[in-house]
């Protein structure tokens, strides 16, 4: 299957996610790319999403599955991945699969809402998201977190 990882990070953490989900999916006989988008950095952060810069917008076309990824900004999803999903074609007939990584340990500590939104704009599109994760970066069980994640997102394609 050719599946496509998509996710916005900054500080390298969602990305080593993806990472780790691809590396499995790659072991399982699936051709998959992992594409990173990050936010241009502006001296004075723009509030408005249309003014966001990213650095790239990664085609969604071509693949028989997508997983997306983002990180929770101010306890809510980040503004680059908002601005990124307004902006991505239709996705019917497309298994979604979707993440984000937050620095607090607790899932209702922006992680829920972050989660929310972010399946709430890729139903939008007409995605059906098939499963979702939040990896809390600074709890004890992160890398069982990410364990977890990575076990239930790969049987998807199995």
């Amino acid at each position: 299957m050719k599946i496509g990882i998509i996710v916005h990070s900054q500080s390298g953490h969602t990305f080593s996610v993806g990472e780790t989900l691809r590396n499995r999916l790659e072991s399982e006989g699936h051709e998959v790319k992992l594409m990173r988008m990050q936010t241009i950095e502006q001296p004075d952060a723009p509030k408005n999403l249309q003014e966001i810069e990213l650095d790239s917008m990664p085609d969604v076309n071509g693949y028989e599955a997508l997983v997306f990824g983002a990180w929770v900004e101010g306890f809510d999803l980040c503004r680059g991945f908002k601005k990124y999903a307004g902006q991505l074609p239709a996705l019917k007939a497309l298994s979604v699969s979707c993440f984000v990584t937050q620095q607090f340990r607790y899932k209702w500590m922006g992680g829920n809402r972050a989660m929310s939104k972010m399946t709430a704009l890729l139903e939008a599109k007409g995605a059906a998201v098939d499963s979702t994760a939040i990896i809390n970066w600074s709890h004890k069980d992160r890398e069982q977190q990410i364990g977890q994640l990575v076990e239930r997102f790969s049987r998807q394609y199995k």
